[in-house]
């Protein structure tokens, strides 16, 4: 069926860090699994870059964005 990216979009576009941390808080109580392990198996490619980028904590993207570096 694929991965209804505009709902995506549409639910994180419009919240600001700490809603998203809740948001990803209440999916992990009500799913047992974290948002971000979730979104890495239905997305791909820049878009699921960005997605899971947007929705790490700032710590969190820190350290994406340090060891992408240090893989390159």
């Amino acid at each position: 069926w694929g991965t209804n990216e505009k709902s995506i979009k549409s639910i994180l576009a419009h919240r600001n860090t700490v809603q998203r941390n809740l948001i990803r808080k209440n999916y992990a109580e009500t799913y047992g699994e974290d948002l971000l392990k979730s979104l890495e198996m239905e997305l791909s490619s820049n878009f699921e870059r960005a997605i899971l980028q947007w929705t790490m904590d700032p710590p969190e993207h820190d350290a994406f964005l340090a060891n992408e570096a240090i893989k390159q």
